[in-house]
C-alpha cells in the first residue's frame, strides 16, 4: 500500500464547512451583542432622562404642591393636575415650547425642554408620548397594564409616578419579553 500524503477533497470540504459554521455563528453572536448594547444604551438614557425630570421636578415643586410653606411647615399633597401633566397622567408638554434663544426658567419650559431631549434621545418616544408616557400623583400601579395607576383628587401624598417609554429592535421587553415597547416607570416621594 503507498502513504496517502495531503489532503483529501472531502476533508477540505467538512473544514471550509466547519469554518463557515464557526464564522456565522460570531456574525450572530456579533448582531445579538450589538443589540443588547443598543438596549442598554436606551435604558441608561431613560434612567438618566427621568433623575433629569425629577430634578426640574424638584427644583419647582412650589408649582406642584397644594401646601407648601410658609403656610404650611412642609411641602405636602401633590396636586392632582399642573401645567406639565392633567389628571389622567398625560404629559402636557410641547417641545416648542422651550426656549431657544435664552435658558428655560420655569416648570413649564424646563420640563418641555427635557421633552424636547426625550424625543431626541429615545427611539420613537414622540409615537409613544400618548399611550405609555405617565406623569401623576401615584402610589399604585394598573395590574392589567403595568402602568402607574395615577391617583384622585382624594390623594393626599406627595408621591409622583414617572413613565417613559422607547421602542426597541425586537421583542425584548415587557414582563413576557414579548413586546418591543420598553418603558421605564419610577416613583418618587417629592
Amino acid at each position: 500500500m503507498k502513504n496517502s500524503q495531503g489532503f483529501s477533497l472531502i476533508e477540505v470540504l467538512v473544514t471550509i464547512v466547519l469554518t463557515i459554521v464557526g464564522i456565522l455563528g460570531m456574525v450572530a453572536l456579533q448582531s445579538k451583542s450589538i443589540q443588547y448594547t443598543q438596549d442598554a444604551v436606551n435604558r441608561n438614557a431613560a434612567v438618566t432622562l427621568t433623575n433629569d425630570l425629577i430634578e426640574i421636578i424638584r427644583m419647582h415643586r412650589h408649582d406642584l404642591f397644594e401646601k407648601k410653606p410658609p403656610r404650611y411647615y412642609f411641602y405636602a399633597v401633590v396636586v392632582p393636575s399642573s401645567s406639565i401633566y392633567d389628571a389622567d397622567g398625560k404629559l402636557t408638554l410641547n417641545p416648542s415650547g422651550c426656549p431657544k434663544s435664552a435658558v428655560a426658567q420655569t416648570l413649564l419650559e424646563q420640563s418641555n425642554c427635557w421633552l424636547k431631549r426625550v424625543q431626541e434621545t429615545l427611539p420613537d418616544a414622540n409615537a409613544l408620548l400618548d399611550s405609555h408616557f405617565v406623569l401623576c400623583p401615584s402610589y399604585k400601579t394598573d395590574e392589567d397594564s403595568d402602568k402607574p395607576a395615577c391617583a384622585d383628587s382624594s390623594y393626599e401624598g406627595s408621591m409622583l409616578a414617572i413613565q417613559v417609554a422607547w421602542r426597541s429592535k425586537e421583542k425584548v421587553c415587557g414582563p413576557a419579553l414579548n413586546s418591543d415597547v420598553c418603558t421605564l416607570t419610577t416613583r418618587v416621594e417629592l
